[in-house]
Order: structure tokens, then C-alpha cells, then sequence
């Protein structure tokens, strides 16, 4: 059996190339499709798939489970129609790495099959999703509103690379920087080639949630009043430069960080409770980019939903690795006994 892709991909903006066109974020515009494997039947009889469906009453094992739910939640506000890989906050990935795996149980192959189930059946198995519910009060990691976004149906992205700073980035190539004779054609290629696309950005401050009426205007024969609608305002702000050792003398007023001001109006059903975001927030918002005005100082999203965004370097312990050991369904089951299992999934079309 050959897989294709590695386990999970954590990209940076220093990956991208400074050349990069739109089809290293956005791919051929074909989504991979995801078939039955091996993997994916040996995963169906495996013991920790029936912890996922029938829980468990054994200490180290329900530690087990709540850290692969949480991992899987982690990863779906984030998939995405470009390719075969799913992205994980680096933080957990290397959680995931010495926390999961040992030589009896090859947790980062788990969340491979996890994953590949979620996007088989194009949602997360309702058995799981109550496994999460009672975990919930003894787990608190899990994030039970990214399992429902899962189990309410796969709503993947046109790609997770296209963050805010990447778009800021191709903006500043391909507008900013275009000589006389491209300026006139370039604002309007670069709205063919970004605007209308499924997008998720990250690191966000919210400033505040409000039920917004439309404007009054007299309406056309035949036309219906716009409905009122709940709006998201956020605000990113470029992260300070990495302090150095070496000290340095500042002159004058320092230098300004740049904003992005956004506004996102929100699907009518969330899955997170609007009601307990607080200002000043971090979030992550996903949605479609529909119009930005000002050299990208202001963008607009439209059907967009709002999931809190934890920092996981104050919380990087999911599971202690002796529960990991103790626990009779944390065993390999599922690769056989070949020490090394080639990550990944899936078949482009």
C-alpha cells in the first residue's frame, strides 16, 4: 500500500516561495478524493476506534481519546480542498510526537486514520462526537464546537495557506510592486485570482458581535427587505519582531505595526456560543473573501463562523505519556509491525 502525503504539515509563511501564484495556494481546483484503504479497515476494527464509539470507563484511556478528539478538532477548522494534507499548530504536533507515540502505540498514525475517516464519510461519526460530550467535563481541551462544525458535515476551505500575512505578502507582489505598464490590469487580476474563495484567518482580536439592520432604501417591485444579520468585527495586527540578545539603540518614534480591520457577517448557525466571546478575544474566523478596500486595510467576509483560538504554548500537555502506556486500547493495531509507517491519504482525481 502506497500513501502519497506526510502526516500533517505545518506551514509558515517563509515556505512560500516570493514567486508564488495563486495555484500554490489554491492547486489545480480539484479536490482530492478519499477512498477505503487498508488503513482505513484495519482502523475500523482497531480498539481505539471502538473507544471512540463506545467510550471507556478507564482513567488512562479516557485521557487518550480526549487528546486524539482534540487533536482532531484542532485539525478540521483547517481542511482544506488543495491537497492530501491537513495542518496542526506546532505546539501540538510536537505533543502529538512525544506524548502519542511510543513503541507500542503509534499515535501520529492514528490521527492520520482519524482524519481520513472524517473525510471518507464527509462528516464525524456521531458515536465519536458523543464520546466527546462525556469526555467534555473531565477533558477540558476538547473543543466540543469544532466536533460539531465535523459531525454537521465537512466544509473544507479552498486552502489554508492563503493566511492573512499571505495575502498581505502576494498583495504587496503582485499590486504594490507593479510597474507602470502592469498597474492598470493588476488590482483587477489580483480580485479575479483571491476574492470569492473560502478562507480561514487566524490570530484574530475580536472587537465585538452585533445584530446589524440593513440600511432603509426603497425597494424594487418584486424585491424583499434584507433581513438583519449578525456582524463580527476583528482586528489583526502584525506580531512585534522577535526580540535578540544584542542591544540596540532606537531613535524617533517606533516604527508602526501594521492592522487589518475585518468585518465577517456570520452564518446564522455557529458553532461556538457567541454569547460567552469576550472582547478582546483571539479567534479564528472562516468564511468567504468577498471585497477589501485600502491596500487590504479593510476586508470584508461573508457566511463566515467564528471558533476561539487557543494558545497552546501555555497548555502543551494533552496526556501523560505513563497514561498512554497503561491504557489497553493504545496499542498498534492498526500499521502492523513495521516501524516506520509512511503517513498520508487519499488519491487526487
Amino acid at each position: 500500500m502506497r500513501f502519497n502525503r506526510l502526516l500533517a504539515l505545518v506551514l509558515t509563511l517563509s515556505a512560500l516561495p516570493a514567486f508564488a501564484q495563486p495555484e500554490v495556494f489554491f492547486g489545480n481546483g480539484q479536490a482530492p478524493v478519499f477512498r477505503e484503504e487498508d488503513l482505513d479497515k484495519r482502523f475500523s476494527r482497531s480498539k481505539l476506534n471502538q473507544g471512540l464509539k463506545l467510550g471507556t470507563q478507564d482513567a488512562g484511556c479516557a485521557q487518550v481519546l480526549g487528546a486524539m478528539l482534540t487533536l482532531l478538532g484542532e485539525t478540521g477548522v483547517f481542511l482544506h480542498k488543495r491537497d492530501e494534507n491537513f495542518m496542526l499548530d506546532p505546539v501540538l504536533v510536537n505533543a502529538l510526537g512525544t506524548q502519542l507515540v511510543n513503541p507500542r502505540f503509534p499515535g501520529n498514525a492514528f490521527l492520520v486514520a482519524m482524519v481520513r475517516r472524517v473525510l471518507i464519510d464527509r462528516k464525524l461519526p456521531q458515536e465519536w462526537l458523543v464520546t466527546a460530550q462525556a469526555l467534555a467535563p473531565y477533558y477540558p481541551a476538547i473543543d466540543l464546537g469544532r466536533l460539531r462544525f465535523l459531525a454537521n458535515g465537512v466544509q473544507p476551505l479552498d486552502s489554508f495557506l492563503l493566511t492573512l500575512p499571505a495575502l498581505r505578502e502576494r498583495y504587496d507582489q503582485e499590486v504594490k510592486r507593479a510597474t507602470s505598464v502592469g498597474a492598470s490590469t493588476a488590482e483587477a487580476l489580483f480580485r479575479e485570482n483571491y476574492l470569492d474563495h473560502e478562507v480561514a484567518f487566524s490570530t484574530l482580536e475580536l472587537v465585538d458581535v452585533k445584530l446589524e439592520k440593513p440600511k432603509k432604501k426603497r425597494l424594487k417591485k418584486g424585491e424583499e427587505p434584507e433581513e438583519p444579520y449578525t456582524l463580527a468585527r476583528l482586528v489583526w495586527v502584525e506580531p512585534e519582531e522577535p526580540k535578540t540578545e544584542r542591544y540596540e539603540f532606537a531613535f524617533g518614534k517606533p516604527s508602526k505595526r501594521a492592522r487589518v480591520e475585518i468585518s465577517a457577517k456570520l452564518q446564522e448557525t455557529q458553532f461556538t456560543d457567541l454569547n460567552k466571546l469576550l472582547k478582546g478575544s483571539r479567534v479564528i474566523v472562516r468564511g468567504r473573501f468577498w471585497e477589501y478596500k485600502k491596500d487590504l486595510a479593510t476586508i470584508e467576509l461573508r457566511d463566515a463562523l467564528l471558533f476561539p483560538e487557543r494558545d497552546w504554548s501555555k497548555t502543551p500537555n494533552l496526556v501523560d505519556p505513563s497514561a498512554v502506556v497503561s491504557c489497553p486500547m493504545a496499542v498498534n493495531d492498526l500499521t502492523g509491525l513495521a516501524p516506520i509507517q509512511p503517513g498520508a491519504f487519499g488519491k487526487q482525481r
